[in-house]
């Protein structure tokens, strides 16, 4: 029985109306977007007719052009959904997103150049295609990085509530405020179920209850309620929506399947009912073909140009301790199959053995393995473990078809026997180099958060998906970042 709640205090002071700011925040983008956008239309005719031969046509104003054509192309972005007032988008899909807009407002200057015999010049339209799409591109590059950089310090916070408090909903708020990029500040749990005070992970509680939700808004001056749509049935699920109609929050409402991405997913009506279309998962031939030519490439040009670095790390290693440059392991792979896997030594050349007088000192999540500051790890090792470096004899193993540049971690045997057969699906694919465990938080994820996102790599695999990930692992082992 959930406890009762306390009433809920107003605060005495009142936030700023979420449609004034959202009104505030699209304003600003509009603003910065239309400077580039003339900043861009100007370039290109300091470009054609300063730096190139030839002068306009006759009265042809190219700066009236510029001045019609903004708010238009201006327009044209709020067509394509560049102006939504909670967007988040990644990079790519938000250039995307610019590149449409960009495009069709050019084919516009085509179409009435042609409808009003204008007489542009061709090459000037054109150049203003290229320079809009550097310049508002990169506008909107530096204000993502300034929003990032601001959230990350606490800053431009949206204030969460999350309405509902089970599985899916701990793993989504934790999700979401580990990317801090985002800027979701969550302040507790809503739920009927548990008492209040309950803890949900890291300090996290529950607040109230759902009846309590609008005066917690209040309270807790929230811009953002999360609703856990597996958190309740669809009768309670449509009467909170019905409670929240009128308040002054937004709402964001999870799909229940957080182990899909959502490219994967498109939303259709279906006799006016809302439907969630998943695209099938899984590598056909081709896109298997695909990854490993990705993979033979990678490994080739890896093994050459990292060739100087790699017999000067091994002699490095044979000096700093005694034993071999190499430690050789047998790990599980796809499909069960037993291979071995190279990588530099970082420990003493006895490690193994001394591993059972460690066993009871374990850091590492669930069935793993891991000790912070392991004894048996050397001066060398410690180095070659922060950049990640003792990992890139395993090119060798991507080269033989062992292994792929990114996939599931190597499983030892030992682990491997230990699958239930719900963990035992990572063995579907080939093991990696790195994957997307190792650039979420790597040493500081739990084991179900090591196993979710190995299973959720699988399910959602793309090639893209591979060039994210191996982009993250640079960015990680130039940094050091969560490296053991």
């Amino acid at each position: 029985m959930a406890q009762v709640a306390p009433p809920v205090q107003t605060p005495a002071t009142t936030r700023q109306p979420l449609q004034r700011r959202s009104r505030l925040r699209i304003g600003l983008r509009v603003v910065a977007d239309g400077f580039a956008l003339l900043t861009a239309f100007f370039l290109s005719s300091a470009i054609r007719f300063e730096f190139m031969s030839g002068a306009p046509a006759n009265g042809v104003n190219y700066t009236w052009i510029a001045l019609i054509a903004t708010p238009v192309w201006l327009l044209l972005f709020q067509l394509y959904g560049l102006y939504e007032p909670r967007q988040v988008l990644s990079p790519v899909n938000e250039f995307k997103q610019v590149f449409h807009g960009v495009v069709a407002g050019t084919v516009l200057v085509f179409i009435a150049d042609s409808a009003l015999k204008l007489d542009l010049a061709r090459s000037w339209v054109l150049f203003a295609l290229g320079t809009t799409l550097v310049i508002v591109g990169g506008e909107r590059l530096m204000v993502r990085k300034v929003l990032h950089f601001l959230r990350r310090r606490g800053g431009d916070a949206t204030r969460t509530i999350v309405l509902g408090a089970n599985h899916e909903a701990a793993t989504v708020a934790r999700t979401l405020e580990r990317e801090a990029w985002l800027g979701y500040h969550i302040v507790g749990f809503v739920d009927d179920d548990l008492p209040i005070g309950s803890e949900i992970y890291n300090g996290h509680r529950v607040i109230g209850t759902p009846s309590q939700v609008r005066e917690l808004v209040e309270q807790e001056q929230a811009t953002l309620v999360l609703v856990v749509a597996s958190a309740f049935d669809a009768t309670r699920l449509n009467r909170l929506f019905w409670e929240l109609q009128d308040a002054d929050v937004d709402l964001q409402v999870t799909s229940g399947t957080i182990d899909l991405m959502a490219s994967r997913m498109t939303v259709q009506s279906v006799a006016g009912v809302p439907l969630f279309y998943v695209r099938r998962t899984g590598m056909d031939a081709f896109q298997l073909v695909l990854k490993r030519t990705v993979d033979l490439v990678g490994a080739v040009l890896g093994l050459t140009l990292l060739s100087p670095l790699l017999i000067a790390v091994a002699l490095w290693v044979r000096a700093d301790s005694p034993g071999g440059a190499f430690f050789k392991q047998v790990r599980v792979g796809r499909g069960g199959r037993l291979f071995t896997v190279w990588k530099f030594r970082t420990m003493v050349s006895d490690a193994e053995r001394r591993r059972a007088e460690l066993e009871h000192l374990n850091q590492g999540p669930g069935i793993l393995f891991k000790l912070k500051d392991d004894p048996r790890v050397t001066r060398a090792g410690r180095v070659l473990r922060r950049y990640s470096i003792d990992e890139l004899p395993q090119l060798i193993n991507v080269l033989r078809g062992d292994m792929s540049l990114v996939g599931p971690r190597p499983a030892l045997p030992s682990e491997a026997e230990q699958y239930d057969d719900w963990v035992r699906n990572r063995l579907k694919v080939k093991p990696g180099m790195t994957g997307l465990w190792q650039v979420s938080g790597r040493t500081e994820t739990s084991f179900s958060d090591y196993v979710r996102y190995d299973l959720f790599y699988i399910q959602n695999w793309s090639l893209s998906l591979d060039a994210w990930i191996l982009w993250r692992t640079l960015r990680a082992v130039i940094s050091g970042e969560g490296a053991a």
